[in-house]
């Protein structure tokens, strides 16, 4: 695999003269933007959403009640996958999946704000449990299934559809309660039912993702508690990360290595990325539930 150094270190640069920068400027506040950028960068190379680094950060780092903190993680992902979305561009993003992923995930989040409202800490267990078995699944899929090819997904009236419209509203549902969730889902979906290729299909789940995401502050502004104090560091850090987050995926997918095996998936390093963020996103929340249990 060749490793896009370009990107990366253009990365590493901005990241190094920003926070220097900032910290003569406003003092250890600007590490919370350092560290948006490398959670925006993230997630929008791999659609697993910046909660999996924030709300650990959040609640753990500053101290905010878990609450608090998914009402900031959610706020700043508006920006950040948004920015992410925009750096992946139209072509990349399947418009039909973006638009039904959307709709169906902004009722999942509105129910998890309003009607069905629970502690993140109720379901980080599930949660990390659901990531492991994702993890699993995309092995299996890198290393027997053949690499998607398709450019756009058919919607059509069948179960697959339907499924599809429930595992978006699920993964809203889930957003809603912890910040992460539904980009995954959908990422995985448009790769393993419909056959997507790999960038697009990561691409759809950051705009559906930025989408939740934005319905998430809307609402959050209406019930109140945002830490806009806070907010106002991550904001730069993600809307920088997320171009830089889209633009590192899109030089992995395009050095990869021509198939002289014909294993078309074990050569996709974007899919091992992928894998491996989902791995440590199921470990990050294992970590937190054992600290928090511990902390009682």
């Amino acid at each position: 695999m060749k490793i896009p150094l370009k990107p990366l270190l253009i990365t590493a640069t901005i990241t190094f003269v920003f926070t220097a920068l900032g910290y003569i400027l406003f003092g250890d506040s600007i590490y919370l933007t350092t560290v948006s950028f490398f959670a925006a960068s993230v997630a929008n190379a791999t659609a697993v959403g910046g909660g999996f680094l924030f709300m650990p950060l959040f609640i753990y780092v500053y101290n905010l009640p878990a609450l608090v903190a998914l009402k900031l993680s959610l706020a700043t992902q508006a920006f950040g996958m948004t920015s992410g979305a925009i750096g992946w561009g139209r072509h990349y993003i399947d418009t039909q999946a973006f638009i039904i992923g959307s709709a169906a995930s902004i009722c999942g989040v509105w129910l998890a704000s309003f009607v069905w409202v629970v502690s993140a800490e109720q379901i980080k267990l599930l949660f990390a449990l659901t990531s492991l078995a994702v993890f699993f699944a995309l092995i299996v899929e890198v290393k027997f299934v053949d690499s998607g090819s398709e450019q756009a997904a058919n919607f059509n009236l069948s179960l697959s559809t339907v499924f599809f419209i429930a595992a978006a509203f699920v993964g809203g549902l889930v957003t809603g309660w912890t910040a992460i969730g539904v980009g995954e889902v959908i990422a995985l979906y448009l790769l393993f039912i419909y056959r997507l290729k790999i960038e697009v299909a990561i691409a759809t789940g950051v705009a559906v993702l930025a989408a939740s995401s934005v319905a998430g502050l809307v609402f959050h502004s209406n019930l109140g508690g945002i830490p806009w104090e806070l907010l106002l560091f991550t904001i730069p850090g993600v809307l920088v990360g997320g171009r830089a987050g889209a633009k590192i995926a899109k030089a992995l997918e395009s050095n990869q290595e021509p198939d002289v095996d014909k294993q078309k998936n074990t050569m996709s390093p974007l899919k091992r990325v992928f894998a491996a963020v989902i791995l440590l996103n199921c470990l990050a929340i294992f970590l937190s539930e054992i600290v928090s249990q511990g902390s009682y």
